[in-house]
């Protein structure tokens, strides 16, 4: 019989682990194999003459993480970590204050061949059972590095818990970092008897399902609602590829682990992390409520240790009391109170939030000392009628309003495993009978105490939309399974981890064979028209690689598609570029490459009168155009883009000093005379030419020049 989880035992299992590496030294002929092992695969320069390394146990493994550096302390480096077999589990290299080149060197292609040589070279014979997955972000000119993810297969079914990332540098091809994750002796079940995706796509419907939701996002600092269909159950929930049942693979023991941490500690606390959050001067304060009316800090208090619950008597005291604005702007203002109490013995904290107008306790959350006896006093019915009580007193109104998701956790009834010692109940707020996900009421409950330790309410105040015309169950689920899928996949359970007095056991994971929703897009589809939608509600666009369909042969073919590979361009798959370029799209593409090319980040277009105004608000802050210039829809000229250049580049103070310039343009007279610096300057710097001796400044710029415009911008 395994022993109880105890405080020693698991002390003395985070020292086996966290030991300095000298003391494993003098005993550890290991070491000289895994340094000659890793300089035989890696490059080591001499000028890294530094080096220190650790050890750590996992399991059968001993796992070594050495690190050369700099005799300078200059910050390069170069740290792997390799196993006692040889295995090398991870590489990182850091070269302080190397100059990050705009533009890449190298293909996104022909980066992705190195990748694969190096993953070769690391794991002989690997690549049949690795699939890379497809980018899922923008390339930014600001990345010095091409990112690769490849996922492990077995017999061409996906191991989406196992693979390898790595990245190459753009302009040399060498290996930046690489991380494998991968679990060894494992046994994958044949899939020669798994059901068909037709029998799986019944089977998810029967035992798995969509359902009809609200969901929320927030839009213009205001919050979203609206009607989608979704999984019922979430990503820990599959079909078992055999039987075509629900299996649940998730956290199988959950409340044994938590336990754990909190024998060592106090009890979980809800986050304190408070959005767009404004702490307040008292003189703001003071304002704010003789505006508004807001609770007093006492009137707060008052009501926080009135709430019978918490045990809030005299020998608690206010600690730290807040102002500030709630999460998504939606519940105006928020006290946030913490009260604590200490003795030779205990220590018990207690923070509250209260909703500053109305004075309603939207969380609440405690911490304590554990208790020397740990045993588990109540069951799950207990814990759950004691929760409802409280509800029906704190929020009868709201609690009447929402429906407990009922968990299939699934905890082994093995009479080695400890029971849980905490219970988690989310009841889901129903509007019209339908779930509003993310609001509700989440209740945590210690089953030794008998207490409830946590309270949080989530009730927005908003306007829902009507799903009376919503789409057809039987509809959608053609659509899901048309446009988002299930696939066969391998997977494993959420290890159990036993303590015990030696050491800490991980047992073998068995593998299961299952059918599981396609992650490579959201599982969102619109409730009105069963498109599929982004985490924001909005059509959920692919993103794919910036590729032109009419630039073939074309003068400009070369920069067109260098800028492409780096994510910068307009939208295509036509360009169309001869065509004249309108001011808010020359602007755009200056917008992906200030600030490091986040400033608009992946935006290849415009889509709306809102994103024009952010992309003019920013760069007017950025100083690139004046309020006066705003025409988003005219044609640009060539004097024009080289003002708005010159800007972004930070040079035109100097280029407003036009007596000092000397242009030789023949045509300089038609040229704006507060631009002629600005002109002289691009000239110089090669971002602009003109034709022959002439600027022909008045003259309309083409998408393809602007492009040019842009890619000489960069050379810089």
């Amino acid at each position: 019989m395994k022993s109880k989880i105890a405080l020693f035992s698991v002390l003395l299992l985070i020292f086996s682990i966290l030991v300095p590496a000298t003391v494993f030294a003098a005993t550890d002929p290991g070491l000289e194999n895994a340094i000659k092992a890793t300089k035989q695969l890696f490059d080591i320069p001499d000028s890294l003459s530094n080096f220190s390394y650790s050890v750590r146990i996992e399991g059968d493994l001993k796992i070594w993480t050495l690190n050369w550096s700099s005799k300078d302390n200059d910050g390069t480096s170069i740290e792997v970590s390799i196993d006692n077999t040889g295995d090398v589990l991870s590489y990182y290299r850091y070269i302080s204050n190397e100059i990050i080149k705009k533009l890449p060197a190298l293909t996104e292609s022909e980066a992705q061949k190195k990748a694969e040589e190096i993953i070769e070279k690391l794991n002989p014979n690997i690549l049949d059972s690795i699939k890379i997955l497809k980018r899922n972000r923008n390339v930014s000119i600001n990345d010095n590095a091409y990112y690769f993810s490849f996922v492990r297969t077995h017999n061409g079914i996906v191991f989406p818990k196992n693979g390898i990332e790595i990245s190459i540098n753009k302009q040399t091809g060498e290996l930046e970092s690489y991380s494998k994750n991968w679990s060894k002796d494992l046994v994958f079940p044949s899939a020669d008897k798994a059901i068909t995706l037709e029998e799986a796509q019944k089977a998810f419907k029967k035992n798995l399902g969509l359902a009809l939701t609200y969901k929320s996002s927030l839009e213009n600092k205001n919050i979203k609602v609206y009607g989608a269909y979704s999984p019922i159950y979430n990503s820990y929930y599959y079909i078992d590829a055999f039987t075509g049942e629900k299996i649940n693979l998730g956290s199988r023991y959950y409340d044994t682990a938590y336990g754990m941490t909190l024998k060592l500690g106090f009890s979980l606390e809800f986050s304190e992390v408070a959005f767009n959050e404004i702490v307040l001067t008292p003189e703001e304060i003071a304002a704010v409520e003789e505006v508004s009316n807001l609770l007093p800090q006492e009137e707060a208090e008052k009501i926080a240790r009135e709430l019978n619950i918490l045990e809030l008597d005299d020998s608690f005291t206010l600690s730290s009391a807040r102002l500030y604005k709630g999460w998504f702007e939606k519940n105006g203002y928020e006290w946030n109170l913490n009260f604590t109490k200490s003795d030779e013995k205990n220590y018990s904290r207690v923070n509250v939030t209260i909703d500053a107008s109305t004075g309603e306790i939207t969380s609440f959350s405690t911490g304590f000392s554990m208790p020397d006896d740990d045993t588990v006093k109540y069951d799950k019915d207990t814990a759950k009628k004691a929760v409802e009580e409280f509800l029906n007193q704190i929020q009868p109104m709201k609690f009447k309003e929402t429906k407990l998701e009922e968990r299939e956790d699934e905890i082994s009834t093995d009479e080695e495993i400890e029971k849980p010692k905490y219970y988690s109940f989310q009841y889901t707020r129903m509007v019209n009978g339908i779930p509003f996900e993310g609001n509700g009421i989440t209740v945590e409950y210690n089953a030794v105490t008998g207490k409830i330790f946590g309270y949080n309410l989530e009730w927005y105040d908003v306007e829902f939309p009507s799903l009376e015309k919503a789409v057809s169950l039987d509809e959608i689920y053609n659509i899901f399974f048309r446009d988002i899928g299930l696939e066969l996949q391998y997977t494993t359970a959420a290890p159990e981890i036993i303590f015990t007095m030696e050491k800490a056991e991980n047992p073998k994971q068995e593998v299961k064979l299952v059918y599981a929703v396609k992650s490579d897009k959201p599982a969102i589809l619109d409730a009105f028209t069963g498109t599929v939608l982004d985490y924001s509600g909005n059509p959920y666009k692919e993103e794919k690689p910036l590729e032109y369909t009419d630039i073939a042969g074309h003068y400009a073919q070369d920069e067109i598609e260098v800028l492409a590979q780096a994510g910068i361009g307009l939208e295509g798959p036509e360009l169309k570029p001869d065509e004249k370029i309108k001011q808010k799209d020359f602007l755009l593409l200056i917008s992906q490459i200030i600030n490091n090319g986040y400033a608009f980040y992946g935006k290849l277009s415009l889509s709306d009168n809102n994103e024009t105004d952010n992309l003019y608000q920013l760069l007017m802050q950025e100083g690139i155009i004046k309020e006066s210039e705003i025409n988003p829809d005219s044609p640009l000229t060539r004097e024009d883009s080289v003002k708005f250049v010159i800007r972004a580049l930070k040079y035109d103070k100097i280029a407003e000093l036009s007596d000092i310039f000397n242009c030789t343009f023949k045509d300089k007279d038609e040229i704006n005379p507060e631009l002629i610096g600005h002109v002289v300057i691009a000239k110089g710097l090669n971002i602009v030419n003109g034709y022959g001796n002439y600027f022909r400044p008045k003259e309309e710029l083409k998408k393809a020049d602007a492009l040019i415009i842009i890619y000489n911008y960069l050379q810089l």
